[in-house]
């Protein structure tokens, strides 16, 4: 019997959760370093500005902004090097848009989608998240052209352990002052809540400004992007063509890895 020496080779599902296992450790890193680089800003009484942990300040001594930004880390805890952006799971790569935006501020969202328009929708053999994609869009272009946004959809219930009515959970770049209530307004606009001859429903909107750093935010993101649900297709997650383009130039900067 031939054995499986390359990740390559093995089957689908463990190759991917050897690929998310590695991501887990690779984040678990940057985390480290992005800690160390901001004790070094507190005990230098450096002011931290977007970015500065991760680029450095400009006019500082490259000696002190290498502590102040430990980065670009090229390997891997093992030694291996930094895996190329299109290897990378989608886990890490919401991870790192989430690092990015927080280094502003994020604003994140939960929309329950409008029964309505789910009904027709579904009734209608319509991808639910693609149309939801291109209204979503529509509707933060009106705060800025391209803002930078993501979201997973998904219909299950930790409570119930069922299907529920179909919802979204996602985030977008806060620029100004205000934008927050706007995006999560654009959200609910975009999931058919409150347009005309659909009511708000209860409990349909939910949101908050990004604080608590860590994992656990994007866990929640894709913790039911694999269950099977007949009103979905495959493909749960949506990330703006901005904030790809934006986290990919990010992880090449962090991680020194090109292509």
């Amino acid at each position: 019997m031939k054995t499986r020496r390359k990740s390559g080779n093995l089957p689908p599902r463990r190759r991917n959760a050897r690929k998310l296992r590695r991501d887990i450790e690779i984040y678990r890193k940057l985390r480290r370093l992005k800690q160390s680089g901001l004790t070094w800003h507190y005990n230098m009484r450096i002011p931290i500005e977007p970015l500065s942990v991760y680029m450095g300040v400009e006019g500082a001594k490259p000696k002190f902004n290498k502590r102040l930004a430990p980065f670009p880390t090229r390997t891997q805890e093992n030694g291996r090097p930094m895996p190329h952006w299109n290897d990378l799971t989608l886990w890490l790569k919401v991870q790192l848009a989430v690092m990015l935006m927080d280094e502003w501020s994020l604003q994140t969202f939960n929309i329950h989608i409008h029964p309505k328009m789910e009904a027709k929708l579904v009734t209608e053999g319509k991808d639910v998240r693609a149309e939801i994609r291109d209204r979503l869009r529509k509707e933060l272009a009106v705060i800025r052209p391209g803002l930078e946004h993501f979201f997973v959809i998904e219909g299950w219930s930790k409570f119930t352990k069922a299907e529920t009515i179909l919802h979204i959970h996602g985030g977008a770049l806060i620029d100004n002052p205000g934008d927050g209530d706007r995006i999560k307004d654009a959200a609910m606009r975009a999931a058919g809540q409150g347009i005309r001859g659909h009511p708000v429903t209860p409990r349909a909107k939910h949101g908050a400004v990004y604080t608590k750093a860590g994992p656990r935010y994007v866990n929640y993101l894709f913790k039911s992007v694999r269950k099977q649900d007949d009103r979905l297709e495959k493909r749960r997650l949506t990330m703006s063509r901005s904030i790809v383009d934006a986290t990919r130039d990010f992880w090449h900067q962090i991680s020194g890895r090109l292509g």
